[in-house]
């Protein structure tokens, strides 16, 4: 359900403390208006996490360290549940699925959970989603398609997401741009390999992937990354320097036809030619025929 334009945003990041105390003020939107001031043990086994949510990825040291913990203190903040209606005493997943999934990790069957059944169906999705970015929990690509979730589904302006969240507009739309990226680029972002800052001038440049392992190796700044982008932007259409898998293509193709290559591609203007260079008649043929086959 799409949000009313003329609606207000309220409650987004007022915290948790209405629900948990003081101390989560500002960290969610969660805001309780209701709350009974308790919370229930609710069976591990009936929660399910809903297809909603924005995080996809859970870093598995950060789990491990969290069970620990639980393992030694327990579950010191109680999870955010709202009542099934399609089974009888199972439950939505709203916020808390780094806990919940820690518990399991710990043989815990148990977890503390406050039910959240004023919250309307239609308003699960986006509450989560907000509750997940507030939070700091998402890597920056996952952060990135949540920002466009709440555009494309709940009509948010980047402006009103800015305000949702508690970052700047700049920070929004630059963080939007990400979703631009090529997939190995993306890659390199969730696994941390590089930075934000790494990899923001790389975005709108087709063909770079090459210079992903260079950055990384040698832990170029965003500046540096800025000056070997235009660097690249500025060689010659078809480059001397040719990319490994050209040049492995070339072999590869020796090796399969026994007739030498050579591969040329405009990393710019994304065109190119290949040429054989048949030493005879026969070899001429032979091209032709593998063509026409």
């Amino acid at each position: 359900m799409k949000k009313n334009k003329n609606t207000k945003i309220s409650g987004l990041g007022s915290g948790l403390s209405s629900l948990l105390g003081s101390e989560f003020e500002k960290k969610s939107i969660l805001r309780e208006e209701n709350n009974n001031e308790g919370y229930k043990m609710v069976p591990i086994e009936f929660i399910q996490p809903g297809s909603w949510q924005p995080r996809k990825k859970f870093d598995k040291k950060e789990l491990e360290s969290l069970t620990k913990s639980i393992k030694n203190q327990g579950v010191i903040q109680p999870i955010i549940l709202k009542t099934r209606e399609d089974k009888q005493n199972h439950y939505h997943l709203i916020a808390g699925e780094r806990r919940w999934r820690a518990c399991q990790m710990a043989k815990i069957h148990e977890i503390p959970s406050i039910i959240r059944d004023d919250i309307e169906n239609n308003k699960i999705a986006e509450l989560s989603l907000v509750e997940n970015i507030q939070r700091s929990e998402l890597n920056p690509i996952e952060e990135s398609e949540g920002y466009q979730s709440l555009i494309e589904n709940y009509n948010y302006t980047q402006e009103e997401i800015s305000k949702a969240v508690g970052k700047s507009r700049s920070y929004i739309a630059n963080i939007l741009r990400l979703k631009s990226l090529s997939e190995l680029a993306k890659e390199f972002l969730v696994q941390e390999k590089l930075t934000v800052g790494q990899i923001r001038p790389l975005i709108g440049h087709n063909n770079i992937d090459h210079l992903l392992e260079l950055i990384n190796k040698n832990n170029l700044t965003s500046r540096q990354v800025e000056k070997l982008v235009k660097k690249q932007s500025k060689k010659a259409p078809f480059s001397k320097n040719k990319d490994l898998d050209i040049l492995e293509l070339e072999k590869e193709i020796l090796e399969i036809t026994g007739i030498r290559v050579k591969i040329n591609f405009n990393n710019i203007k994304e065109t190119g030619n290949i040429t054989f260079e048949c030493k005879n008649l026969t070899e001429f043929d032979y091209v032709l025929k593998k063509i026409k086959s």
